[in-house]
């Protein structure tokens, strides 16, 4: 495992295997305060890529990336595996449905030698509830 922190950044390789989603999850705690409101989404979006990338990367490592920027938060999951198509994704699980639930925008870049699935969530202030 490999990990890169920035005050607004985590990057993190990871070998490709059942922990690699708890092992990401973990390393979003130092990053916390600045993804709330959406960090309890930015944690399931989060566990969602990379138990594909386990499921379907075909690759010994993966890369995730998380970066909270002034508006928003995005999200990067990248390994070495053969990508998908959006109109025909692979499996019966709700991996990819759940992501495109919780972000505002979703998608892939085929890079040729790897593969990045990302999603953005819009970072938005706490509303008070009218009580």
């Amino acid at each position: 495992m490999t990990i890169a922190s920035e005050m607004d950044e985590v990057t993190l390789q990871v070998e490709s295997n059942v922990d690699a989603p708890s092992l990401s999850r973990s390393q979003l705690r130092p990053l916390k305060s600045k993804l709330e409101p959406r960090y309890e989404d930015v944690v399931l979006v989060v566990s969602e890529l990379i138990a594909n990338s386990v499921r379907h990367g075909a690759s010994s490592k993966i890369l995730l990336r998380v970066a909270a920027q002034t508006d928003r938060i995005r999200v990067e999951v990248t390994d070495a595996g053969p990508g998908f198509s959006v109109d025909d994704p692979r499996g019966e699980g709700l991996g990819l449905l759940i992501v495109e639930k919780l972000a505002d925008r979703w998608g892939m870049e085929d890079g040729g030698q790897e593969f990045t699935v990302w999603a953005e969530l819009t970072l938005m202030p706490f509303r008070s509830q009218p009580g």
